[in-house]
């Protein structure tokens, strides 16, 4: 998810005609014309806790989003070769984290595919936390879901899983951290001047 940007690139132009549309990508089902379709899309970046061999640990992904309010539900998508993926099927418990800008850091080490990603010094101390929280909070996330899974489905190289929310935390308000055509972003208002910009700034 946070590679570095580079240029697309580009399968076949072709010319509609009647619109004057030149299609930049113009392809079937083929993986890799998903994979650069999708790089289009802006998200905020999100980060799965988990415990392995009981220690706070993370991993960045692309795919999450809500499911339904009643109750209260999500869903994430995870590599199923990943410790992740097989600290979730054991264990059945996870976080989402969504990050703010000042865990830009984070983002990156939780991303690097093959290497440890333990997390211990990027945690609210268990202390600090309610005692209905049982995964890890990263502190400076804009919002944690603390989940249960309720149903882990396989798809391709994928698990589908489904989180019922136990617990949410949310601390003060703080810029969201996005990503999307592979490099992170930030946002602004629409209509915001550039004065008002300059002055938080």
């Amino acid at each position: 998810m946070v590679e570095q940007a580079t240029q697309l690139p580009l399968f076949e132009q072709v010319d509609a005609g009647y619109s004057g549309v030149r299609w930049d990508v113009n392809s079937g089902g083929e993986a890799e014309a998903f994979r650069i379709a999708m790089r289009r899309i802006v998200s905020g970046v999100t980060v799965i806790t988990t415990l392995h061999d009981r220690e706070p640990w993370g991993m960045t992904v692309s795919a999450f989003t809500p499911v339904c309010l009643d109750p209260p539900t999500l869903l994430v998508c995870v590599n199923n070769r990943t410790t992740t993926a097989s600290d979730i099927s054991r264990g059945g418990r996870f976080a989402v984290n969504l990050l703010s800008q000042a865990q830009l850091h984070l983002s990156q080490l939780c991303s690097r595919a093959g290497e440890d990603k333990f997390i211990g010094d990027y945690v609210v101390p268990s202390s600090g936390l309610p005692e209905r929280v049982m995964m890890p909070v990263l502190r400076d996330s804009i919002v944690t879901f603390d989940c249960r899974a309720t149903d882990i489905l396989s798809v391709g190289s994928h698990l589908v899983v489904i989180g019922a929310i136990e617990a949410i935390l949310a601390p003060q308000t703080l810029p969201p951290l996005l990503y999307g055509e592979g490099r992170y972003l930030h946002g602004v208002a629409i209509g915001e001047s550039a004065t008002s910009r300059e002055i938080r700034a």
